[in-house]
């Protein structure tokens, strides 16, 4: 069945409420950043892409900056605490160039032309694993949460060279590892930390901004 996406109302509600609960569990303690981006510059953006962004990104890329925070992910079949990258609000300046930097790849394997377009670069998957993106070609409202081959959040390993052969697909675009459902899936686990009662019910750890800062060890 396929899920509805948001409103732009109801983006800005959701963003705005992930990060007041991002800042309850302990994270930008130092107070939010503005935005770098202005709705017109976004316009421009997809415009100048051919690409359509979803509300829910629109919102977040209208509300403040990330960076590097720790939370429970589910990765490799089961929940565990890893550090992650999210951008949050970038400039359009700033992701344009994000693209680029992706787009080097092309230099280190054979990809054809175009192969890049669907992906939209959104931070670092374990922060230092490799690139994490939006699969534009993989709509949010058309993703099944219980198969990862839908999945509109994805990375991509810095360590493989052979992206033609792991990453390229039929259509001739790339399509990277599983990372999330969709990036409401994706900031609820990282911003409201909502895989957090899962893991404690299963190890008996109850996941605190210092348990993180500690080491997350269980």
């Amino acid at each position: 069945m396929e899920r509805c996406q948001m409103t732009r109302q109801e983006a800005t509600a959701f963003v705005e409420k992930a990060f007041e609960t991002l800042q309850a569990r302990g994270w930008l303690a130092e107070g939010l950043k503005p935005a770098l981006a202005m709705e017109e510059e976004i316009d421009s953006f997809e415009k100048k892409r051919g690409v359509r962004l979803s509300p829910l990104y629109r919102a977040l890329l209208l509300s403040h900056h990330i960076g590097q925070l720790m939370t429970v992910m589910y990765h490799l079949e089961r929940v565990s605490p890893l550090w992650m990258e999210l951008d949050g609000a970038v400039s359009m300046e700033a992701l344009e160039e994000q693209i680029e930097i992706l787009q080097e790849m092309q230099d280190y394997c054979e990809l054809p032309d175009g192969c890049f377009q669907n992906l939209i670069p959104i931070g670092d998957f374990g922060a230092g694993w490799g690139p994490m993106c939006l699969d534009l070609r993989r709509p949010e409202e058309s993703v099944d949460p219980n198969n990862e081959e839908t999945w509109a959040v994805v990375w991509f390993d810095h360590e493989e060279f052979d992206w033609d052969r792991r990453y390229l697909g039929e259509d001739g675009l790339l399509h990277g590892r599983p990372a999330a459902p969709d990036l409401k899936t994706l900031l609820e686990w990282c911003l409201c930390g909502s895989l957090e009662t899962e893991f404690e019910e299963k190890y008996g750890i109850r996941p605190t901004y210092e348990w993180y800062q500690n080491g997350a060890e269980y």
